[in-house]
């Protein structure tokens, strides 16, 4: 028994390690594959935001209130 106990205590770190490696690729190969589509995403996001922050630059031109004038 004492040699089964060796080595399902050998076999539990390889196979979190060969989970962990298949892991690590199958992230890279998503990662490659919606590189493009989260970059266009964060693209118009950064765009968005410079548009706001530089393009708003003046006041609103709105018509002054009737007891004013």
């Amino acid at each position: 028994m004492t040699r089964r106990q060796g080595s399902r205590s050998v076999l539990g770190p390889l196979v979190l390690l060969w989970l962990a490696l298949h892991a690590v690729l199958l992230g890279l190969i998503l990662g490659v594959k919606f590189l493009t589509a989260k970059m266009v995403a964060l693209l118009f996001l950064a765009g968005t935001l410079v548009w706001f922050i530089v393009g708003r630059k003046r006041a609103p031109s709105l018509p002054a209130p009737r007891g004013m004038v």
